[in-house]
C-alpha cells in the first residue's frame, strides 16, 4: 500500500525544482542581460527608444549692392496629432484656439477621432504660429517646420537669382551657382520614444546644431535692374520681339549692375512656366553680332598704326566683291574717312580696313577681346560663341567676320570688349558677387576687380571712344543720343540664318552704349531678336532704349556726375601736315592730311565740353588757357562757343550753356 505522503512531498519537490530552476534561469538570464551584455541592449534599446530628429539651417539671403533684400526665407508650420496620445483634448483644443486664432470644434471633433493620427493645420505661417516653442514638445503633437523660398522682385530678377525646389535647394540661377554657400549644414537633436510613443527631447543626449548658409551680396543695383527691366519689358512689346535682353555693367571694376531677359518668369511661381523662360540669354544665347563687332577691325587698324581715322577709304559705291560674293553696305558711299566708315558703320569700309590689317590681327584682337571663350562668370550655362580657328579662315571669313557674320557671341562677351574699350583698354572679368559673409556678419569673400589681358594701349581706345562718340552724336546711333550726355556706342543689325541661309526678313538687332565718353562710367547692352516691322534695325530699335536706360539712371543718380576726382584730361592735341606715302596699300586712298601731335605756337583745338558738369568744363578750359569764360544755366554742359576742333589760344572768349537733365525734354 502507497504512502500518501510520500506522493505528495514528490509532487512539491518537483514543483518547488521546477520554480527554483526557473527563477535560476531567469536570474540568470537577466545577469547576462543587464550585467555581461548591457552595452549591448543597452545599444539596441537606445535605437528603439532614441531617433534623430534633423535641423534644418537657414538658407543664406541675397541682398543688392546697397543691402536690399532680394530674397526673403518664410517659415510656415503643419501640426498633427495622435489623438490616443492625448490625455486632455479639451484642453488642447481650446489652447490651439487661442493661440492660432482658429476654430475650437474642429481642432476638438479631430482629436476626438478614433483615427491614429489626424492634421489640424496645414502651411499656416510663422506669424501666425508664434507659440511654436509651447507645441513643440508637447506629447501626442507633430509638428513639421517647412521654410519656403520668397522673391520680392518677381520677374525682375527671374533669371538671375533662379529659384529653389521643394526640399529648399538651388534649381538653377544664382540659386544653383551658390548653393554650396546659402545651403548651409543640417544638424540633428535627439529625441527619445516612451512606451506610449510619445516623444521627449532631452538636453543630455547628444545633438549637433545647424550651421546656416552665407549670405551673399550681389554687384546688382536693384533701381537699375528695374529700370532695365521695365525698358525692355517696353521695347520687348512695342516692337513684338522675340526674346529682349540687356546689361549694365561698371566698365571700371567689371562689375555687373543689371541683367535681364524678356520672356521672365515668376520664381515664386515657377511651375506655371515653361522651362524655356527660366534661361538666362544675356550669358546662355549666342547670335551674330553683326556691326558691333566691327570695333575689333577697327582697334586692331589703330593699335597696329595700319591707318589714322581721318585717312580715306574708297567704298565703291557701296559693295564690295570677295570671292564669289558681293557685299553691300545699306547706302551707296563713295569716298569715306575712317571714322566715318564707323560713324556711318559702312560694310564695304570696314571690310576693305581689314583687308589691309589681315587675318592674322583681325584674329588676334578678336581673341583679346575675349570672343570665342567663356568670361568664366559665376553663372550656369554659359556658352563659348563662335570663332573658327585660324587656319580654316578665308578671305571671304575675313570680310565676314569684319562685319560681325559667321562670328556667335553672348551679350555679356560683347559688354565685356566695350568695356575694355570704354576704361582704356583692360579686359575684366564680369562679376555678380560682391561678398560673401556669415549669417553673424563675418566677411568670408570680398570681390575685387580681376585683370584678364590689355586689349590695346589708352592711345588707340581713346580714340577709339571718339569714334564711337561720333557715331551716337551724328551716325547710326544717334536715336541713343542725349542732350548734356556725351553717350559713345554702336550699333548692330544682323541678318538670323534661317536654314543655313541669311533670312531678309529676320534680324538680331543691337546697340551697346557708355558715357560719359572721356570718363566711362556706366556701359548698357540692349539686344532685341527679330524686332517686327519697319524698325529692325539697332539703330531705330535697341538704341533708343538704351537712350531712355540711361536717361533714367541719371536722373535718379546725381552722385554719377558729383566726381569729385580731377576732371580728366582732354584727348592730345592735334594739328595737320601734309603727307603722300607711296607705301600705303592700294585699296585705301592715301590722306591728304596726317594728324601729328603739335606744340608749335601754343595753339590747340577747342574740346567738347559737352556733358561736362561745370567744374570738369572749367578746368578743362583752364589747362588749354581760356580763362573768358562766361557760363549760363546750371547742369551738365549741352551748348559751347567755340564749337569743338575751332583753333583757340590764350585769350580765346568762350561761351557754355548749361541745362539740367531733369527738365530736359528729348
Amino acid at each position: 500500500m502507497s504512502n500518501p505522503y510520500r506522493s505528495i512531498s514528490q509532487r512539491v519537490l518537483l514543483i518547488t525544482t521546477f520554480f527554483v530552476v526557473s527563477w535560476g534561469l531567469i536570474i540568470g538570464r537577466l545577469f547576462f542581460i543587464q550585467v555581461i551584455n548591457a552595452k549591448k541592449y543597452q545599444s539596441k534599446c537606445n535605437v528603439q527608444a532614441n531617433t534623430k530628429k534633423p535641423v534644418q539651417p537657414m538658407r543664406g539671403t541675397f541682398y543688392d549692392r546697397d543691402g536690399k533684400v532680394l530674397t526673403i526665407d518664410m517659415v510656415s508650420y503643419s501640426i498633427a496629432a495622435h489623438p490616443y496620445l492625448i490625455s486632455n483634448k479639451a484642453n488642447l483644443a481650446h489652447s490651439l484656439a487661442i493661440d492660432l486664432n482658429g476654430d475650437y470644434e474642429k481642432y476638438l471633433t479631430a482629436l476626438q477621432d478614433k483615427k491614429t493620427f489626424v492634421w489640424l493645420e496645414r502651411n499656416i505661417t510663422g506669424e501666425r504660429f508664434q507659440n511654436y516653442d509651447k507645441y513643440e514638445k508637447l506629447p501626442g503633437l507633430s509638428i513639421e517646420k517647412k521654410i519656403t523660398r520668397y522673391y520680392p522682385l518677381g520677374e525682375i530678377m527671374g533669371q538671375v537669382l533662379g529659384f529653389t525646389n521643394i526640399d529648399n535647394r538651388g534649381a538653377c540661377g544664382l540659386e544653383l551657382a551658390l548653393e554650396n554657400h546659402l545651403s548651409g549644414k543640417p544638424g540633428w537633436i535627439t529625441v527619445q520614444k516612451d512606451g506610449w510613443g510619445r516623444y521627449f527631447v532631452r538636453p543630455d543626449l547628444p545633438s549637433k546644431a545647424a550651421i546656416d548658409g552665407n549670405d551673399i551680396i550681389l554687384t546688382i543695383d536693384q533701381e537699375y535692374q528695374s529700370i532695365l527691366f521695365e525698358e525692355l519689358t517696353k521695347a520687348y512689346q512695342t516692337t513684338k520681339s522675340e526674346k529682349a535682353l540687356g546689361l549694365i555693367i561698371n566698365p571700371n571694376n567689371g562689375e555687373i549692375l543689371a541683367m535681364a531677359n524678356l520672356p521672365s518668369f515668376d520664381p515664386n511661381r515657377f511651375g506655371e512656366y515653361p522651362q524655356a523662360f527660366m534661361r538666362n540669354s544675356v550669358i546662355s544665347d549666342i547670335f551674330e553680332p553683326g556691326s558691333t563687332f566691327k570695333v575689333v577691325t577697327a582697334t586692331a587698324a589703330l593699335e597696329r598704326k595700319v591707318l589714322r581715322p581721318d585717312r580715306q577709304i574708297d567704298c565703291s559705291q557701296g559693295f564690295v566683291q570677295v570671292a564669289n560674293r558681293i557685299i553691300r553696305d545699306h547706302e551707296r558711299y563713295n569716298v569715306l574717312t575712317f571714322a566715318e566708315v564707323i560713324k556711318n558703320s559702312s560694310n564695304v569700309g570696314t571690310i576693305k580696313v581689314a583687308q589691309a590689317v589681315g587675318k592674322e590681327q583681325v584674329f588676334n584682337f578678336a581673341r583679346k577681346y575675349g570672343f570665342g571663350m567663356r568670361t568664366d562668370i559665376q553663372f550656369p550655362g554659359e556658352e563659348n560663341g563662335i570663332l573658327h580657328p585660324l587656319k580654316k579662315w578665308s578671305d571671304l571669313t575675313l570680310a565676314q567676320v569684319a562685319i560681325g557674320q559667321g562670328v556667335s557671341v553672348t551679350a555679356l562677351q560683347v559688354a565685356c570688349a566695350y568695356s575694355a574699350i570704354a576704361n582704356g583698354g583692360i579686359l575684366l572679368k564680369p562679376q555678380l558677387v560682391k561678398m560673401i559673409k556669415t549669417k553673424s556678419g563675418i566677411p568670408i569673400f570680398e570681390a575685387s576687380p580681376i585683370f584678364i589681358r590689355r586689349v590695346a594701349s589708352p592711345e588707340t581706345m581713346a580714340t577709339l571712344r571718339e569714334l564711337l562718340r561720333l557715331t551716337v552724336a551724328s551716325g547710326t546711333g544717334r536715336r541713343a543720343d542725349i542732350s548734356g550726355l556725351a553717350i559713345a556706342g554702336k550699333t548692330g543689325t544682323a541678318q538670323k540664318v534661317i536654314n543655313g541661309t541669311y533670312s531678309q526678313t529676320d534680324y538680331v538687332a543691337s546697340f551697346v552704349g557708355f558715357f560719359p565718353v572721356n570718363h566711362p562710367k556706366l556701359l548698357c547692352i540692349v539686344v532685341l531678336d527679330n524686332p517686327k516691322g519697319a524698325v529692325h534695325t539697332g539703330g531705330s530699335s535697341a538704341a533708343p532704349v538704351v537712350r531712355e536706360i540711361f536717361k533714367r539712371i541719371v536722373n535718379e543718380s546725381d552722385e554719377l556726375f558729383l566726381d569729385e576726382e580731377e576732371a580728366p584730361l582732354p584727348a592730345p592735341v592735334y594739328t595737320a601736315k601734309h603727307d603722300n606715302k607711296a607705301t600705303e596699300p592700294a585699296r585705301l586712298y592715301p590722306s591728304q592730311m596726317e594728324v601729328v601731335l603739335s606744340t608749335a605756337n601754343r595753339v590747340s583745338l577747342m574740346p567738347d565740353l559737352t556733358g561736362k558738369t561745370l567744374r570738369q568744363a572749367l578746368a578743362i578750359l583752364q589747362m588749354h588757357g581760356i580763362e573768358n569764360v562766361v557760363i549760363e544755366g546750371t547742369g551738365l554742359v549741352i551748348w559751347q562757343s567755340p564749337d569743338p576742333n575751332t583753333p583757340v589760344g590764350i585769350g580765346t572768349n568762350c561761351r557754355i550753356r548749361l541745362k539740367s537733365l531733369g527738365k530736359q525734354v528729348d
